[in-house]
């Protein structure tokens, strides 16, 4: 088999894909249009779109939880990158596009519906737009941009797609136990350098405080410390990527 990258056999895997799942999917973004019918909060739209994207990722990769099914997908006639990148787009790209489509859809109904039923005559509002785009561009806050809300759903979506591969049951909830167990140490590892570097510290009402340099010591040691961060949050993306193709190729026959 040809080992380079080839369209026609990434075109059969989506196909192969929604083939598959057609019911499954249908129904979904259904529900998903019934759900932001009657939920507009910005808040309440991003929590439904991690959970269900997780949950998404997650299950990407199930086949190999047993054996009849994994050896089938290991036999089809695609290179490890192939499906890898099949899953990434479905997982991330996808899945975040069809959420957007039927935010916008489950809006215009349930503007309709509330015009229709309870008289109320309210502009169509997608909130998620704007207060991703319109908002953080006119105020300078970028937190919340649309991008960025993208890139931590891919974030999100790489590190439970790991998970999905790398456990072959309960991805999700292992999934989760791993991220808290990570996130523990190494708060306390951060924490334990911090003490050992800058000296000691207390707990204030909402954050730590350190004596030797005061509240705002991070901003004059590391005057760049925000931008560094994203970048490495960013690069966790393909890194995580990566750590999942070699997983895949790993798995055997």
């Amino acid at each position: 088999m040809n080992t380079t990258l080839n369209i026609n056999r990434l075109g059969l895997l989506f196909k192969r894909f929604f083939i598959e799942n057609k019911q499954k999917e249908l129904i979904f973004w259904g529900i998903s249009i019934a759900v932001f019918t009657i939920m507009h909060q910005v808040g309440s739209v991003e929590m439904f779109t991690y959970i269900a994207g997780f949950i998404f990722a997650a299950r990407l990769f199930s086949i190999f939880a047993y054996t009849p099914t994994g050896m089938h997908y290991l036999l089809i006639p695609a290179t490890h990158t192939e499906k890898l990148i099949v899953n990434i787009v479905l997982s991330t790209i996808y899945f975040f596009t069809m959420i957007l489509v039927t935010y916008i859809i489950g809006s215009v109904v349930g503007n309709l519906l509330g015009s229709m039923i309870f008289g109320l005559d309210k502009p169509i509002n997608l909130d998620l737009f704007n207060d991703s785009i319109s908002n953080a561009w006119n105020t300078g806050n970028h937190q919340d941009g649309i991008f960025n809300i993208f890139m931590s759903f891919a974030l999100s979506q790489s590190i439970f797609l790991l998970g999905s591969i790398f456990f072959k049951r309960s991805a999700i909830a292992k999934t989760f136990l791993s991220i808290i167990l990570v996130t523990m140490a190494l708060g306390i590892i951060q924490l334990i350098l911090f003490k050992l570097t800058f000296g000691t510290f207390h707990m204030n009402t909402n954050s730590f405080r350190f004596d030797l340099l005061g509240p705002n010591f991070i901003n004059e040691i590391f005057p760049n410390y925000k931008m560094i961060g994203t970048i490495l949050k960013y690069s966790l993306i393909p890194f995580f990527w990566m750590v999942t193709y070699f997983r895949l190729t790993e798995k055997q026959v």
